[in-house]
């Protein structure tokens, strides 16, 4: 039915690719060669002296129509959400930019693995946009180079996300390519078996980036259940995985109740009209129940090379209901950026950042303190909250 469905939505783009005409081209690479060589040139900008063929900047360009100005206030744009019968969720918010941004979002991650499965959502995440039924990887990555755009794929504990970003006149194609590559992945070996040499490199490279190792390692020692579950691939688990666990984990997770399509810059009806040929033959197998977790507290420790002269730490703290608690989650968002955390925070400029009295007193009163941040990685029904570091050993 998908292959039925791409077939139709092709036939219907009828979209007309229309080409420079050579005429034009041409005028504009003779313009741009009677400017330079227009009398005076650089050295008669240098000294003041007009030159006779330069148009003055006093006065429009002739020929040439502005735009029209932007409104003093723009209405923000509305979500819509439409539920498929076989429950996937397609939400769209229109936007004045050009540019539309669409996602296939499915509710699965590393929380869904098993000890047989640790690893698969960090490889699935190096598999996207791979090999599918209908393309190859090559022809792929020709089709999002052709119409200008980008796309990536994200593994998180409790998602997998794959996004496509491109011009607002190619949603059609952007929708049918990231449906097909989220729903029709071949694991070819030798691309699972590429993806795994550069998952090894990536584990090798964790033990140089304390940022990283601290984050996993906080999650393991302060939960205990399914948020534990390693989001990286661990060594252990390198071995076993292979095309055969891809094919298990995709087929049992990616569902219809599981899958929500978001777009931001495209008109509703449209998106719908596009995904749901592609989206309506899923299985609509009811969700499993969440792996539950329970937060414990722990402490994790990892002896460095001698060598280095810093230690980096992490303090955390539970907070309660995640995002199912929205004042709580937004209170815990405006006390990390009043803490020196988010990603526009720096130390020098105006406007780059705040700091708080707690910022001021740590760095004035431990000068061995090389660096302090807050963070928050917040969870559908958990989350942390923590404070990170950098400190001169042995002080």
């Amino acid at each position: 039915m998908y292959r039925n469905a791409a077939s139709r939505l092709r036939a219907l783009k009828g979209h007309v690719r229309c080409r420079v005409p050579s005429a034009t081209r041409f005028a504009s690479s003779s313009a741009v060669a009677s400017t330079s060589s227009s009398s005076g040139g650089l050295f008669s900008w240098l000294t003041g002296e007009r030159s006779s063929s330069s148009p003055s900047l006093d006065f429009p360009l002739p020929g040439v129509s502005l735009p029209p100005s932007l409104p003093d206030y723009v209405e923000p744009g509305k979500t819509k959400i439409s539920t498929l019968p076989n429950g996937v969720k397609i939400a769209s918010e229109t936007s004045v930019s050009p540019v539309a941004s669409i996602s296939l979002y499915v509710g699965c991650g590393s929380i869904y693995e098993s000890p047989i499965s640790f690893g698969t959502t960090h490889l699935l995440e190096r598999m996207a946009f791979r090999s599918t039924r209908n393309r190859s990887h090559l022809r792929i990555v020709r089709e999002v180079e052709a119409i200008g755009g980008n796309v990536q794929a994200s593994a998180s504990r409790e998602q997998m996300g794959y996004s496509f970003d491109a011009l607002k006149t190619y949603v059609p194609e952007m929708v049918e390519l990231l449906i097909d590559c989220v729903r029709n992945p071949v694991f070819l070996d030798w691309e699972v078996n590429e993806q795994l040499t550069k998952v090894k490199s990536e584990i090798s490279e964790v033990s140089n980036n304390p940022q990283s190792l601290l984050l996993e390692a906080i999650h393991s020692a302060g939960y205990s259940g399914a948020l534990a579950n390693p989001l990286l691939a661990p060594e252990s688990a390198i071995n076993r995985l292979n095309s055969t666990l891809l094919e298990e984990f995709v087929a049992e997770n990616y569902t219809g109740p599981r899958m929500v399509l978001a777009a931001s810059g495209v008109e509703h009806d449209q998106l719908v009209s596009v995904a749901e040929p592609l989206l309506s033959d899923l299985p609509s197998i009811h969700p499993r129940e969440e792996p539950k977790s329970v937060y414990t507290g722990g402490d994790y420790r990892c002896q460095a090379d001698s060598g280095d002269q810093l230690t980096h730490f992490v303090l955390a703290f539970e907070l309660p209901g995640g995002w199912h608690k929205d004042k709580d989650a937004m209170t815990l968002t405006v006390l990390q950026m009043l803490l020196g955390g988010g990603g526009s925070f720096s130390a020098g400029g105006p406007g780059k950042g705040m700091y708080s009295r707690l910022y001021r007193r740590v760095l004035n009163e431990f000068p061995q303190v090389q660096s302090f941040s807050a963070f928050s990685n917040i969870y559908n029904h958990s989350g942390m909250f923590g404070i990170q570091g950098t400190t001169v050993s042995h002080c």
